[in-house]
C-alpha cells in the first residue's frame, strides 16, 4: 500500500490496481474527459463505473444517511486518518481479499480534509457479471443450490469474524458462474465470535422480507430462506 499527502487530501492505494495512479482518479470529470466511464448504480446515491488500462473499477463517494445527512451530506468529523471512512474500508477489504473471501479488491481510498470535517472517496474492482439479489429475484427464481451457495459464502464471513454493519439484498452479488460476493462495507469491522452473527442473519431475513412486499415480482419465500441457512450451518 501506498501513501499519497498533497495538502489537505490523504490517498491510500495499492498499485498492482492502476498501471500508474493519479489522484485525478477520483474525479468523474476526469473519466469523463477520458470517456472511460462504464455505466452506474444510482440508488440513494450514484455509484460509477469507470475503465482504466487494468480494468473496470468501482467509485464511490460517502454520503449520510438519516437526519443528520440533511444538514452534512457528505461531510464527517474528522478523525485519525485509519479511522476515516474511506481508509477503515479499505483496511477491512484488503483483509478480507488476503483471505481469498469474495469482496472487491480495494484499490485506493481518499479522505480530504477542512477543518474539523473531512469527505471521503473509495476506488474499488468491479465484479464482472454480477448483479445484486434484488435484481435477480426481480426476474427469476435461483436455484435450490444457489440459495445454499450463499448462505455458505455468508458464513465463511462470519467464521471470519467479519460483522457487515449493513447485511442486506442489496448487498449481496452472484455472478455469471453462480458465485456470490459480498460488498458495501462502510462502518463493517471484525469482532471475536457472539450473538452478532445471529442478529446480522435476522437483519438479512428482514431485507428479503421487504422487498418481496416492495415489488409486484419478487421470485423469493420462506423455504428459500430455509435453504440459504442450510448452506449457511454447512460452513460451521
Amino acid at each position: 500500500m501506498e501513501r499519497i499527502e498533497h495538502g489537505s487530501e490523504i490517498i491510500w492505494y495499492d498499485p498492482e490496481c492502476f498501471g500508474d495512479f493519479h489522484r485525478d482518479f477520483f474525479e468523474i470529470d476526469y473519466w469523463r474527459e477520458q470517456n472511460a466511464i462504464r455505466g452506474k448504480s444510482v440508488g440513494r446515491n450514484t455509484t460509477w463505473f469507470v475503465e482504466d488500462e487494468v480494468g473496470q473499477k468501482v467509485l464511490r463517494h460517502y454520503y449520510r444517511g438519516g437526519m443528520i445527512g440533511r444538514v452534512m451530506e457528505d461531510t464527517f468529523l474528522h478523525v485519525a486518518e485509519s479511522k476515516s471512512r474511506a481508509m477503515a474500508e479499505f483496511t477491512v477489504l484488503a483483509k478480507l481479499h488476503r483471505k481469498g473471501l469474495p469482496v472487491p479488491q480495494p484499490c485506493a481510498a481518499r479522505m480530504i480534509r477542512s477543518n474539523f470535517v473531512y469527505r471521503a472517496d473509495i476506488i474499488l474492482t468491479r465484479i464482472e457479471g454480477a448483479q445484486d439479489l434484488v435484481a435477480i429475484l426481480k426476474e427469476r427464481e435461483l436455484s435450490t443450490e444457489q440459495w445454499q451457495g450463499i448462505g455458505y459464502t455468508i458464513r465463511r464471513f462470519h467464521n471470519a469474524g467479519l460483522y457487515h454493519a449493513d447485511l442486506n439484498s442489496h448487498n449481496i452479488l452472484l455472478d455469471d458462474n453462480d458465485k456470490s460476493w459480498l460488498i458495501d462495507f462502510d462502518k463493517c469491522h471484525f469482532r471475536q465470535p457472539g450473538s452478532w452473527a445471529k442478529e446480522n442473519m435476522e437483519r438479512l431475513l428482514r431485507s428479503f422480507r421487504k422487498e418481496q412486499g416492495l415489488h409486484q415480482e419478487f421470485h423469493w419465500d420462506e423455504q428459500d430462506w430455509k435453504a440459504l441457512l442450510k448452506g449457511y450451518y454447512k460452513g460451521i
